[in-house]
């Protein structure tokens, strides 16, 4: 291996050897600052490519995703007494108007026992008994449970692990602690109680607490809809229509009115054009005076590839185009259309959507190109610089080697100068 030349910078002080190196390499050091230079300038002109691309993918994902049919298929359900219940209706649903009122709220089934102990920690006798959980007027649950014996506490437990239907708890009357069943979901049992008949039965009780006597009925929603009388397990009636949903919240007499609903179209729409606006302002401001991509016309002719994309749309007063090159949604017009003639903004929205796919398909295949071109002169300014540092490294050992030799045969040129004339002194005294 060769071993780096050992020189010694102006060491007599007679040359300047590090101005001197700098002079002569100058030329190579403004070469080797133009490609940095140039090099930085390609990374922010990539920086901002890159920035377009991911404003393009969003606008074509937005407008990709954009189901034109979907957006004009919605419904809306306007309730006249919005306290009484509440509406859904979804693209299944017709439009009808409808008189409804609600004669009955769901609610779930109570029961308690006639008797009780007088302390929590009292013993009740060790049982196995049935519990019967009624889901309609003629089926039931059946669950055996196996009381060992304990407090009453421990029978509710027993009671709880045994099935998921009925919430076992302690009820105090102010005198004794009762045993309490109560349904868990009241959407579980369509059967309401009638008389002595109840949801949830128990035979063969705990003697220490006698029979169940009921706190609560069980009810189901009921409700008027002309002649016809429809109910419902709890307070939630679905598919009363196809996609209709009711919530009832109390009972009373209300309207609902079921008419189309175009405000995806608006909504839709709306986040398309932030999408496209959002790629126009990159476009503009890496193309205005003094910026990077100024008069490049690759960049300049999407304003106008966008303006012609959103003709079907201006051309019904939908779409504005303002003087930057952005647009914005008409929306007076637009509901002003939807309302006398839907189809006609259906076909717009088909027309402008076809159009910007395949636009935004080409944009995105267009720049992806143009950045691969700028990334391979990167690449090759990377190669330049490498061989440029290199060949000054080189340039530079060898100028600094150089003049130090010059710099010590100047010295010691010097110092038998200095000894010549020391010499001659002596000589010249004597005479």
């Amino acid at each position: 291996m060769a071993e780096t030349p050992l020189y010694l910078n102006n060491v007599t002080g007679m040359l300047d050897i590090d101005s001197m190196v700098q002079g002569i390499l100058q030329p190579k050091l403004k070469k080797f600052a133009k490609l940095q230079q140039d090099k930085a300038s390609l990374q922010l002109k990539n920086t901002a490519i890159e920035n377009l691309l991911g404003a393009i993918k969003s606008a074509q994902a937005s407008i990709d995703s954009l189901n034109v049919e979907d957006l004009f298929k919605g419904k809306t359900a306007t309730v006249g007494d919005s306290s009484i219940l509440s509406a859904s209706a979804t693209k299944e649903t017709p439009n009808v108007s409808l008189n409804i009122t609600v004669s009955q709220l769901a609610q779930t089934e109570t029961r308690v026992s006639t008797q009780g102990v007088n302390s929590l920690s009292s013993s009740i006798e060790a049982t196995n008994f049935t519990l019967k959980y009624y889901t309609s007027n003629t089926d039931y649950l059946s669950f055996n449970i196996n009381f060992s014996g304990g407090n009453l506490q421990n029978l509710v437990d027993a009671i709880n692990q045994a099935q998921d239907k009925v919430t076992a708890s302690i009820f105090f009357d102010g005198t004794s602690y009762k045993l309490m069943l109560a349904e868990k979901n009241a959407n579980s049992s369509t059967k309401e109680t009638q008389d002595t008949d109840a949801v949830i039965q128990i035979e063969n009780l705990p003697s220490t607490l006698g029979d169940l006597v009921t706190m609560q009925e069980a009810k189901n929603t009921k409700i008027q809809l002309g002649t016809n009388t429809i109910e419902s397990p709890d307070n939630t009636l679905t598919n009363l229509l196809p996609g209709l949903t009711l919530n009832i919240k109390k009972t009373g007499s209300t309207s609902i009115n079921i008419k189309d609903d175009y405000s995806a179209v608006s909504s839709n729409l709306s986040k398309v054009l932030e999408n496209l606006n959002s790629v126009i302002n990159l476009i503009k401001s890496n193309t205005d005076k003094n910026q990077l991509f100024q008069g490049n016309v690759m960049f300049t002719q999407v304003k106008t590839q966008f303006l012609s994309n959103l003709q079907p749309l201006i051309k019904l007063g939908i779409i504005n185009a303002a003087d930057d090159g952005t647009f914005s949604l008409n929306t007076s017009t637009l509901n002003s259309l939807l309302s006398s003639n839907p189809d006609q903004v259906k076909q717009a929205i088909y027309e402008f959507k076809n159009n910007f796919s395949k636009t935004l398909t080409n944009l995105n295949s267009t720049f992806n190109a143009y950045q691969s071109r700028q990334n391979l002169q990167i690449e090759l300014i990377d190669k330049k610089i490498s061989s440029l540092q290199e060949s000054i490294a080189k340039e530079e050992n060898r100028l600094r080697l150089t003049f130090s030799k010059i710099e010590a045969l100047m010295y010691q040129n010097d110092q038998l100068k200095y000894r010549i004339q020391s010499f001659a002194t002596p000589i010249s005294e004597s005479k």
